[in-house]
């Protein structure tokens, strides 16, 4: 993959145009996403309480690892909020606010790889009026500080065409914080360091670059690991594994075509296939009629998360195509033109505003809101209404999300003016990082929408740059370049051997 000819440095606004009128289609979106928080902030107060996020929030009382997750987020972002005021309206304030700057930090870096205003504002849209990205960051969640760290990390990556050895240790050490967050984020090691062996100058530095942000990435990661050892005895980041891969089973194993323990059966889920539960039930609790890994008592010597691991590698090898199949259904719901269920259960409802509007508080729930603020959640309506059916209607279809993978993917292989253009290898960085981040979730554990965040923030950005890319004007570095810092195209060689002489620099008016 060629990579010699390096994008132009941005030149700044034409002469005669202010920033603000240069910006005004990204300013004019990031004002509708302030009002759109505000709103949120007021009809659903004082934030959102589902899924983990309890169990995020007993980390801030008592700060150890969690075997079920890593618990990253709350080092990172929930212990330090809550330390200045710990409440459940801090948090989520404290998240719309981190959403709005990640906003803000990818369409700067698209603006420096000169993308034009306004596909950088449409990349950097989702990110600040998608329905799912708002209920995500109304609520003690992972997902939005994930995203932040994911975008930060590759934007530093990204931050010039080859990147310094400063630039791969910065994006190490934001990326591994990610696989902190949401261990998911694991093989974005593999993506960046990709990335650095495809864009160096010579070997020798893009082999040291690659080192340096594999090394970057091993810190928080192995920070964590240790930290997880001292409590748990294993060097790892969580003891999920097992009882993931079992849950991803659930949909499609037939307990007759395998040959497993005895005790391994009662993993065995009791409903026919077609009329399955959410995998989250048979991992996590007591299902109707059994088949739980709840019920699991697996013989001296071998760990749950063992057993879980034995039974779905069994129903794996017994029945290929129907894992295969599974796995490629829910990676094709991401790309879905209506964001709801097409499996037999349903994973949708927990993502939308309306969910919200008349749900009866839980034991688990109303604990959580009493110990961080004690206020339990009050809903104003008809606002809260008016974004019932905002989160039916604003938010980025599957048809437009898989478009921009493949305007990405067609950038990153070099498909017309993109080959010249020096920006392939970013394309192909931000392609893999939004497609593997859809795939690891599908291919381990199941689907679930709020999966699909960090594809909206990163697909369309790829989109963005492929768009520059394939346009004309895109190659070559103009006569700012040196003074940008970033680096010139080689010039030809003249009869002589020598460099041709650089091409003088236009006059600006």
């Amino acid at each position: 993959m060629s990579t010699r000819a390096a994008p132009q440095a941005p030149a700044g606004p034409p002469p005669g145009r202010s920033p603000l009128v240069e910006h005004r289609p990204f300013l004019v979106l990031l004002a509708l996403g302030v009002l759109v928080r505000v709103a949120v902030t007021a009809a659903f107060t004082p934030g959102l309480m589902m899924s983990d996020a309890p169990t995020y929030l007993d980390v801030v009382d008592t700060p150890v690892p969690n075997p079920d997750r890593p618990v990253g987020y709350a080092l990172l972002l929930l212990v330090p909020v809550t330390a200045v005021s710990d409440t459940v309206l801090a948090v989520v304030l404290a998240q719309h606010a981190l959403g709005l700057g990640t906003a803000a930090l990818l369409y700067a870096l698209l603006r420096r790889w000169r993308v034009g205003r306004w596909p950088a504002a449409l990349a950097a849209a989702p990110l600040l009026l998608d329905s799912l990205q708002l209920i995500l960051e109304h609520a003690p969640l992972s997902d939005t500080t994930f995203v932040a760290l994911v975008v930060a990390g590759l934007a530093v990556l990204a931050w010039r065409p080859r990147p310094t050895v400063a630039l791969a240790l910065g994006a190490g050490l934001l990326l591994g914080a990610s696989a902190t967050v949401r261990q998911v984020g694991t093989p974005l090691v593999l993506a960046g360091a990709l990335h650095c062996l495809l864009v160096g100058r010579t070997w020798r530095a893009r082999s040291v670059t690659a080192l340096v942000l594999a090394a970057g990435f091993a810190l928080p990661v192995g920070a964590y690991a240790t930290w997880y050892q001292s409590h748990h005895g294993a060097f790892a980041l969580s003891d999920v594994g097992g009882r993931s891969a079992y849950m991803r089973t659930t949909a499609f194993v037939d307990c007759a075509q395998l040959d497993v323990p005895r005790y391994q059966r009662v993993l065995c889920p009791p409903q026919p296939r077609g009329e399955r539960l959410d995998p989250t039930n048979y991992g996590w609790y007591d299902v109707p009629h059994g088949g739980t890994a709840i019920s699991l008592d697996p013989p001296g010597g071998t760990t749950r998360d063992e057993a879980m691991r034995s039974f779905a590698a069994a129903a794996v090898r017994a029945q290929p195509l129907d894992y295969a199949a599974v796995v490629a259904r829910d990676v094709a719901l991401n790309f879905d033109l209506w964001r709801g269920n097409r499996a037999e259960y349903d994973t949708a409802f927990k993502w939308r505003f309306g969910t919200y509007l008349d749900r009866a508080p839980t034991a688990y729930t109303s604990a959580g809101y009493a110990e961080h603020g004690g206020d339990q959640l009050s809903v104003r309506r008809p606002l809260g209404d008016v974004l019932a059916g905002y989160s039916r209607a604003v938010y980025l279809p599957g048809p437009v999300l898989l478009a921009c993978l493949g305007l990405a993917v067609a950038a990153a292989l070099g498909a017309g003016r993109a080959r010249a253009s020096g920006m392939r290898a970013l394309c192909l960085l931000f392609a893999v990082c939004g497609l593997g981040l859809l795939l690891v979730p599908a291919v381990g554990t199941q689907f679930v929408w709020r999966y699909q965040l960090p594809a909206l923030a990163l697909l369309p950005a790829a989109a963005a740059l492929a768009w520059t890319a394939l346009r004309p004007g895109a190659a070559g570095p103009g006569p700012l370049t040196r003074r940008r810092g970033l680096p010139e195209p080689r010039r030809p060689r003249g009869p002589s051997g020598r460099r041709a002489p650089a091409p003088a620099a236009r006059e600006r008016g």
